[in-house]
């Protein structure tokens, strides 16, 4: 270290993270009249995984102020989602519903520039946005929290009255007073890169995610704007060991085995390294506590099946931002009163575990990709896979999802039966 200069300043909330959970929970407390440092260690535009959006944001980045920046930019739009499943030879398109929340089309984003936004987003909002800023340790006491780290080789020592760790997949307090609970059989690597001139569909399907389910695992297919496409093959992490092969070969080999894949890359070129990701879906303890909580990544991280991770981000860092705010305007900030917060994280999260759980069984998946709107099942599958479970599922809804998943259970008796494939593909 060339130089330590040590600076104390008092803030109301100290963030760690800009992604887009930090920035979206810095953005609308600074926006409600709070003063608010964020520290960010990476440099952005950064490449990050999950350019799939969901519908159910855009009103959010409306209410943050943000939308029509983003669409200026010329991201890629979409309006459905297509799924396909090799073995079974079984393809469905979901569209987006209209009449909702919520428009009925979102967007396809380089995570880059769609993350850049949001952070600049957060600094012209009035948050005193560090980067690069390294956050080392945090002390709470009974009147805040004192944050510790490194900002341009020069160490500082940070008060404020709230902390929210929006770190992501690091975990930064789970790292240090809590623990991380992988969920079984969940555990995927992903190994993806974005290819230039791949095969694009027509109309409204254009902008559509694919998913291509294969004997060996899974493919997202994100086309996005400026002739570029992000292909990313997720795996069982024992899959990937058993391979010795280099990761770029081995992208090629499961591309091989992919009829749909292979089919839409012929013509195409590679134009990224080819990256990975790991530790597919996990739940992090503690999410509240006194003085402190955790949006996004830092609370769970989800199968990105259905491209929930950066609504879960940004819609737990709006709903954190609410409850600190209500925090910081009566000065009780004890544990118990965030308890709802934690509750209504839960309530949006849960849906998506339990689909990704279901969608991998084949007596599941058939059903998914031969829908059936009695008692509504189409319509709430739609309402989940557009974000709606974070503003509570009716009855009905549901209703029509215990249907649906009771309709599973009976396929697998009826599969068993034909002979026919039931054990979960989790266990690939």
């Amino acid at each position: 270290m060339n130089a330590i200069a040590t600076r104390r300043l008092g803030y109301d909330v100290a963030v760690v993270g800009g992604g887009p959970g930090g920035a979206t929970t810095a953005a609308f407390l600074a926006r409600s009249g709070f003063s608010v440092v964020l520290y960010e260690r990476e440099l952005f535009p950064r490449f990050h995984i999950g350019e799939s959006l969901l519908p159910a944001m855009l009103p959010l980045l409306d209410r943050l102020g943000v939308h029509e920046t983003v669409a200026e930019r010329g991201f890629q739009v979409k309006y459905g989602a297509m799924f396909s499943d090799q073995e079974m030879n079984l393809e469905q398109t979901y569209y987006f519903l209209r009449d909702r929340a919520w428009p009925n089309y979102s967007y396809q984003v380089p995570r880059a520039d769609f993350d850049q936004i949001l952070l600049e987003h957060a600094r012209k909002s009035g948050v005193d946005v560090r980067q690069p800023a390294t956050v080392d340790q945090v002390s709470f006491d009974a009147d805040g929290v004192v944050v510790s780290g490194t900002e341009d080789e020069r160490a500082f020592t940070t008060r404020a009255a709230f902390l929210v760790d929006a770190s992501g997949r690091d975990g930064f307090v789970t790292a240090r007073r809590g623990r991380r609970d992988r969920v079984p059989n969940l555990g995927k690597v992903a190994l993806f890169a974005h290819f230039r001139g791949a095969h694009r569909l027509s109309g409204i399907d254009e902008g559509n995610i694919r998913i291509h389910v294969f004997e060996d695992g899974w493919f997202w297919w994100i086309p996005l704007s400026g002739d570029l496409t992000s292909i990313g093959c997720v795996l069982h992490a024992r899959t990937v060991r058993q391979h010795a092969e280099a990761i770029e070969d081995l992208l090629q080999t499961m591309i091989g085995r992919c009829r749909r894949v292979a089919a839409g890359l012929q013509s195409a070129e590679r134009v990224t390294p080819v990256r990975t990701a790991a530790n597919f879906a996990y739940v992090n303890r503690p999410v509240i506590g006194d003085r402190f909580l955790a949006v996004g990544d830092a609370v769970a991280f989800v199968d990105p099946i259905f491209s929930g991770g950066v609504f879960i981000a940004m819609k737990s860092g709006e709903l954190a931002a609410e409850a600190i705010g209500a925090a910081l305007r009566d000065g009780r900030f004890e544990k118990r009163r965030f308890r709802r917060y934690e509750r209504h994280v839960w309530r949006g999260v849960t849906p998506f575990f339990r689909f990704i759980h279901k969608y991998y069984e084949p007596a599941f998946l058939e059903l998914f990709l031969k829908p059936s709107n009695r008692l509504g099942m189409f319509e709430s599958v739609l309402m989940v896979l557009s974000g709606g479970a974070f503003d509570g599922l009716t009855w009905p809804r549901r209703l029509a999802l215990e249907v649906l998943f009771t309709s599973a259970r009976i396929n697998v008796w009826r599969r068993r039966r034909a002979g026919q494939a039931v054990e979960s593909r989790l266990e690939w």
